[in-house]
């Protein structure tokens, strides 16, 4: 153990801001903190920041150019994707211009880590929090770190330990989560993949889609669905490698929990819950970058607010969600409506909805939907093309 931390736990000296889980939102979080000259101390559980890696790292190109992120990161561009029906129908939608870039995930939380940290925050890794206790002048984290209990003391803590925590439910109980799916994702050597491929239908995902994301010599090829994804990746790889697409090796599948809603409240007395662990994700998709970074972002406006305020309480942080779902939570809204039409179409529904975006030419409207902002196009497409089922 640090000399500072063993320091603050004898003397109890507390920092204003303990950040759980170094990802893209916590670390984000502790940055905006750190850069306002708050002291924050960001609390990761895995050795290493970045692994193990959940996520196939599409970012919309917008996104990634208004964040301002790494350019350095990307690992390939995206302009179009073809979609295929159960039967093996298939359209292709595309733009002229790049609409979504493939980023190294690790490399990513790495970056945004470091970025946290030459801002001002400390960084701990191997320190897995078990629960957070609140009094009246403070919130205390109980901590394992290096097979050692530890209790490291804070004004606010943000929890940003993903969806599969156990400190969200803890940290607000009565919150009401809008449910989960389950994701599985490999990578595959590519051997003669060159689009992105995006698989539908219950055959392949039920209540929910597969992909296979080439990304130089390799593929990421994985799902998410409401059933347990094992079966149908084992199936996906197969049908891939049958085709030459792609050769399995030995790399390890991941399986993971995401968030099919936003969870609700996202706050409670000194505490505030970002990313996957408030469910602030892309609803329709999954993907939660983007989704995350911003409510980082608002994580950070209210938790200087509280600070400069005094004002820990929950009806003070409730500004908090205020300010998120202001931003996220139409989307996300639409979105789960998408969801709801999604689970009911059977896949004789989706062959016909398949031949008609084709003799329609709904692929061309399809390709003009913003990458990250489309679930209003998509929810109109879809009740122009629903009278035809």
């Amino acid at each position: 153990m640090s000399d500072w931390r063993r320091e603050q736990q004898v003397t109890g000296e507390s920092v204003d801001v303990i950040v759980i889980g170094a990802g893209p939102s916590g670390a984000h979080a502790a940055r905006e903190m750190a850069r306002l000259g708050y002291q924050v101390l960001i609390l990761e559980e895995h050795a290493r920041v970045g692994l193990p890696v959940h996520c196939t790292g599409v970012v919309g190109s917008d996104a990634w150019r208004q964040l301002g992120l790494n350019p350095d990161l990307v690992q390939a561009e995206l302009s179009g994707a073809r979609f295929f029906s159960p039967r093996g129908q298939s359209f292709f939608i595309s733009a002229p211009e790049t609409r979504a870039v493939v980023v190294d995930r690790g490399e990513l939380d790495r970056w945004l880590c470091r970025r946290a940290v030459e801002s001002g925050a400390a960084l701990v890794t191997g320190a897995r929090a078990r629960a957070v206790r609140v009094s009246e002048d403070r919130a205390v984290v109980e901590a394992d770190l290096e097979g050692e209990p530890v209790s490291l003391r804070a004004s606010l803590v943000i929890v940003a330990a993903g969806a599969n925590s156990s400190l969200a439910r803890k940290a607000a109980p009565a919150a009401a989560a809008g449910g989960f799916l389950y994701a599985a994702q490999m990578d595959a050597q590519r051997t003669g993949l060159e689009e992105v491929e995006v698989y539908m239908g219950g055959t392949a995902a039920p209540g929910g889609y597969a992909w296979a994301v080439p990304v130089e010599d390799r593929c990421r090829v994985g799902l998410i669905s409401r059933a347990l994804p094992g079966g149908f990746l084992k199936k996906l790889v197969s049908r891939l490698e049958a085709r030459g697409a792609i050769v399995p090796d030995d790399a390890r599948v991941v399986r993971h929990r995401i968030p099919a809603g936003p969870r609700t409240p996202s706050f409670s007395e000194r505490m505030l819950l970002v990313g996957d662990a408030a469910g602030q994700v892309k609803t329709t998709t999954g993907g939660g970058i983007l989704f995350g970074l911003l409510g980082a972002q608002a994580a950070a406006e209210t938790a200087d607010w509280a600070l400069r305020a005094g004002d820990f309480s929950a009806a003070g942080l409730a500004r908090y969600e205020q300010m998120w779902t202001a931003k996220l939570g139409t989307e996300q809204r639409v979105g789960q409506l998408l969801r709801k039409v999604q689970a009911v179409l059977t896949d004789e529904d989706l062959e016909l909805l398949f031949t008609l975006i084709r003799r329609a030419g709904i692929a061309t409207l399809l390709s003009r939907l913003h990458f990250d902002w489309h679930s209003f196009g998509l929810l109109r497409l879809l009740a122009q093309t629903l009278p035809g089922l």
